[in-house]
């Protein structure tokens, strides 16, 4: 069995290259087990990687890096055209981890442990239609002031993991209404609206429990919609129950489960994809069931 190491040597605080070479290569090589490293060197280059091997030669992918490398991995490999899909196992060494949050995995070791057992576990992605282009997503997709949150978080990468927190409390401060048309499952309305969270998995940033009935193989992805109806000191005073979910009980909040939304805003703008500014509306976002297999 032969794997390929994808490393995004600048995730999180620049840790992967350090858990690569000291942790995992001599893990492998102890093991006898073959593979390839392949480190990369600029945004989408994991993407580009995968979309070009040879994965005909490959049996497993092992990702170190944090969601928006495994949003990159994954995207790379739906887009081939032999519709070749291998396991994937992921290393967390990035700064939100959202995935790994889920599936309780934040010890490298273990988890490095866990996918050489091979054990396989289908999960279902978010397919987010954009006028230009067709992107999967495993973990969120965000719309309105999460937007700005992450525009504001990517220029305080200095901080670490604490940039979306702080991003977030700066943000509630200077938020602005968004107008846009919506449909859910076949129900249309029109509002102002502050953010719309759509989710796969429960966590998103930094541990923020945002959709805590999420589940990664239900067939459904998880809304949070907060419309312009509130103060801000009623959204800061919000803010902290994110960490444990109940944000959801807030009469702030609308919380819904479905498996299809149209979402049409009055002003086009980029999307928080996985972490990343990517995509842009309007879109159509729908849920594909067992798309992917994790290692875990």
């Amino acid at each position: 069995m032969k794997y390929l190491i994808i490393t995004n040597p600048i995730s999180g605080k620049k840790k992967s290259m350090k858990i690569l070479n000291e942790q995992v290569i001599p893990y492998l090589k102890n093991q006898k087990i073959d593979f390839e490293s392949f480190i990369t060197d600029y945004p989408s280059h994991a993407k580009e990687k995968v979309h070009q091997c040879k994965l005909n030669e490959i049996d497993n992918i092992i990702v170190l890096g944090g969601d928006g490398t495994m949003h990159e991995v994954i995207n790379g490999m739906l887009s081939r055209n032999d519709n070749t899909n291998i396991p994937i196992g992921l290393l967390p060494t990035g700064s939100g981890n959202s995935l790994i949050h889920d599936l309780n995995q934040l010890n490298i070791q273990d988890t490095l442990n866990k996918i050489l057992n091979n054990e396989i576990r289908k999960i279902d992605l978010l397919k987010i239609t954009t006028p230009h282009e067709k992107i999967f997503s495993v973990n969120m997709v965000g719309w309105g002031m999460v937007n700005d949150i992450g525009y504001q978080a990517e220029n305080m990468r200095w901080m670490g993991p604490m940039r979306y927190n702080v991003s977030s409390i700066i943000q509630i401060f200077k938020y602005f209404p968004r107008k846009a048309n919506i449909e859910i499952d076949g129900e249309a309305f029109t509002n102002n609206f502050a953010f719309i969270m759509i989710c796969n998995t429960i966590h998103v940033g930094k541990g923020m429990k945002m959709a805590p009935e999420a589940s990664l193989n239900d067939g459904k992805m998880d809304l949070i919609i907060i419309e312009n109806n509130f103060s801000r000191i009623k959204l800061l005073q919000m803010f902290p129950k994110l960490f444990n979910g109940s944000h959801i009980n807030s009469k702030l909040v609308k919380y819904k489960k479905a498996k299809l939304l149209k979402l049409y805003p009055e002003v086009n703008e980029k999307l928080n994809i996985d972490g990343d500014m990517n995509g842009i509306t309007p879109i159509t976002i729908s849920v594909e069931p067992e798309k992917i297999m994790l290692l875990n």
